[in-house]
């Protein structure tokens, strides 16, 4: 049986790449098709090395001026997934947060498509990536032929799976189908839950602003305020809002900008807690800091939901509007520092471990092997 994967346009090595490492692990034969794939950035990686076949996009991406542009080429995405050519192969799977799920199979080539979320700047999250009352006509114009396309793409996928209930829901909300829950691989054996914790919280993930790093900040501003700082907070991560969110800071705000998998552990395994404001549709963050031993101060929202208990492993907060407000989560750091959680640093690292790798491994081989026996009975007789 051969096998194909196919993954978006790969900018850099994150969340959903790991993701593809990992099924790139399990079927290590297979090639792997992608839109494009900037120079350099899977060195050092374990997807270094493997079969990749890029697209006419990869050529373009390469044109002086358009280096680095590849948030830019949305409106010819569709197009360049579906040059992929699988015509030899009986099995493809798709790893999917934007048009990977719209290659091209036929009826006897089964495709299934591991789901991170339909793309969310074209769906759930357009309001606030399009802000109706200003956006450009033809830019609202893209994403609302995107949205065509991308329900009718999702109609050709014969089976999916989604890393949270979460996406699971958005899954079956935009395409109609229902999904496999298979939350995705964390690398929980690379921390050490004995460190000694110090006092000062994180923050870790890119500074954009779903991430909601902001209003982290803002929390702890407050908290600080009239006197000597009383809590620290390390922001670890860079992005289009790292200028904004130092100037906005007040004292005991540090930044550590982006850091190595080393220092990030160094970080998390010291830490008193992380603090994670964002709705994120699974987010390994959580997971990472908990094998590392350190509780979570999580909105109670999304993939959290999923990941953090509440009390056991970290404190949830509501938020009463469409996102925390630092009211919010300073109450929650109140709360945290008030009552605590009921599991020591080794019952957070074994309630993380639950999200590791090998149990990935194993629920992605029997999701595709209860597809392929779901395609066999359905297939008609010749």
């Amino acid at each position: 049986m051969k096998i194909a994967l196919v993954h978006e346009c790969v900018a850099g090595y994150h969340g959903s790449e790991r993701v593809l490492a990992e099924l790139a692990g399990v079927y290590p034969d297979a090639p792997i098709f992608v839109t494009a794939c900037e120079r350099g950035v899977l060195d050092g990686t374990p997807l270094a090395g493997r079969d990749l076949r890029t697209t006419w996009l990869d050529r373009l991406l390469r044109v002086p001026g358009l280096r680095g542009r590849h948030r830019l080429m949305l409106p010819l995405m569709p197009h360049a997934v579906e040059t992929h050519d699988l015509r030899g192969f009986d099995v493809v799977i798709s790893s999917h947060h934007a048009a990977a799920h719209g290659v091209l199979t036929r009826a006897d080539q089964v495709h299934l498509s591991y789901c991170h979320s339909p793309a969310r700047y074209a769906w759930d999250l357009v309001h606030e990536h399009v802000d109706p009352a200003r956006a450009a006509p033809l830019k609202r114009a893209v994403l609302h032929r995107f949205r065509q396309w991308d329900q009718l793409a999702g109609r050709r996928v014969d089976a999916f799976a989604a890393n949270s209930a979460a996406v699971a829901r958005r899954v079956r909300k935009t395409y109609g189908k229902a999904a496999t829950v298979i939350h995705p691989p964390v690398d929980t054996a690379r921390f050490d839950p004995t460190r000694e914790r110090e006092d000062f919280y994180v923050v870790l993930g890119r500074l954009v602003p779903y991430k909601r790093a902001g209003v982290v900040v803002e929390a702890f501003n407050r908290m600080n305020a009239g006197g000597v700082p009383r809590r620290r907070l390390v922001v670890i991560g860079d992005g289009p809002l790292e200028k904004t969110l130092r100037r906005a800071a007040g004292p005991g705000v540090a930044f550590a900008g982006e850091l190595d998998d080393a220092a990030v552990a160094d970080h998390l395994q010291r830490c008193r807690a992380l603090v994670f404001a964002a709705e994120e549709d699974f987010g390994m963050a959580p997971v990472e800091a908990m094998a590392a031993g350190a509780p979570v101060i999580a909105l109670d929202r999304g993939g959290a939901r999923e990941t953090v208990i509440d009390g056991e492993t970290g404190v949830w907060f509501a938020a009463a509007g469409t996102g925390p407000t630092a009211d919010e989560v300073a109450a929650a750091v109140h709360r945290f520092e008030g009552s605590g959680v009921r599991r020591a640093a080794a019952g957070l690292n074994s309630h993380a471990a639950s999200f590791g790798r090998a149990p990935f491994c194993r629920a992605v081989g029997g999701w595709v092997q209860d597809a392929l026996r779901t395609f066999e009975r359905n297939r008609p007789s010749d």
